[in-house]
């Protein structure tokens, strides 16, 4: 792992942390993973982070296994939402954030006057699943055209033609679509899905938060998940370690190859290696992905830290904790349904950890 050797500005800092991360894209990288039970650094103290529901399953497992080597360090984490948590961390009120959507030129402003330059640094991806509740059914493929519908308010039952055509066997029941409620990263990357795949049918833009055109809000990913669970013909969309824990049934997405997949994590994975690395690791998911194996609903999701924290000591546990959950922690993920980063975006996101002033 390449080390920047810092210069005195944080101007000079950035152009390390750039070099050292050079662009390209993960297509030959594998999945990075290392053993959970490596040596790892230590420091004392006390932490906090806010923001992502999505990446929040992974998150509590990483902290929990941090815990259990490190006894003198506590990690809180909330997930709250990412657009919350880019407002909490921005606010100054927790030492690091989580999104899944990259801050806004508004946001990113807002959070450099409040503490200087940010690392927004991937540490995870993951499947947004299309979890449903249509009793009696186990498998269900929706094209993009008619998954934008349904969201859409245009397909209004599951008896509908242009569901029939690749589902036979449904009933003929009404749609119940259950949408986030709170600013979403989760939101903004399946909007920006539809966006990109189906812009004539979905019209309502992509963001945290957007007028949806029909449906029922509910507030984070387990709400999100609970009320689909809750409502006999229900769909929404979450994190797949959500759906997953509630058994509820997860769609197959047909992808642009034509192939309807699973968001399993080397699915997610195949899709993720198709994404471009830019040099400040502001990844955009690739929704059309070309490889057969991959889910198109795919996104990574980011920590976000100051370059150079207010409290060194806390600084230095949250250079810690973080280099453990792009490190060793990413051992956890594939158990979880969440994705590891490729070696080659391993490797870029420890060098920005380590380029963290503490």
């Amino acid at each position: 792992m390449r080390r920047s050797v810092w210069l005195v500005t944080i101007a000079a800092a950035l152009s390390l942390v750039a070099a050292a991360c050079g662009s390209d894209n993960n297509k030959s990288a594998s999945g990075g993973s290392s053993s959970t039970t490596a040596s790892i650094a230590c420091a004392s103290g006390t932490i906090s982070g806010a923001g992502s529901t999505f990446v929040q399953n992974l998150a509590q497992q990483w902290i929990k296994d941090f815990g259990a080597q490190c006894s003198g360090a506590t990690v809180n984490y909330q997930g709250v939402g990412s657009g919350a948590g880019i407002q909490q961390f921005t606010a100054g009120t927790v030492d690091f954030g989580a999104t899944d959507a990259l801050m806004s030129p508004t946001e990113d402003a807002a959070a450099v006057a409040k503490g200087g330059q940010v690392l927004t640094i991937p540490w995870s991806s993951g499947g947004i699943a299309i979890e449903y509740n249509i009793p009696g059914v186990s498998d269900l493929k929706l094209s993009p055209e008619t998954l934008a519908g349904i969201f859409a308010g245009k397909i209004k039952t599951w008896g509908d033609p242009l569901l029939k055509a690749d589902n036979p066997n449904l009933p003929s029941t009404g749609i119940q679509v259950i949408h986030r409620s709170d600013g979403s990263g989760t939101t903004s990357a399946f909007t920006s899905y539809l966006t990109a795949v189906a812009p004539t049918v979905w019209t309502a833009g992509a963001a945290k938060d957007v007028p949806w055109p029909t449906g029922q809000g509910a507030k984070g990913s387990d709400g999100v998940t609970a009320a689909v669970k809750q409502t006999a013909g229900a769909i929404g969309y979450a994190e797949v370690s959500f759906a997953k824990g509630s058994s509820l049934g997860i769609a197959s997405i047909k992808n642009p190859s034509g192939s309807f997949v699973q968001p399993d994590a080397k699915n997610v994975a195949a899709a993720l290696a198709e994404a471009t690395t830019p040099p400040d690791l502001k990844i955009k998911p690739n929704y059309k992905p070309t490889s057969a194996d991959a889910y198109p609903i795919s996104t990574p999701t980011f920590v976000l830290v100051f370059i150079k924290p207010a409290d060194v000591a806390k600084g230095k546990l949250l250079k810690d904790f973080l280099l453990y959950a792009v490190g060793p922690g990413q051992a956890s993920a594939g158990g979880l349904y969440y994705a590891s980063l490729p070696s080659a975006l391993q490797q870029k996101a420890k060098a920005a950890v380590e380029s963290i002033q503490a």
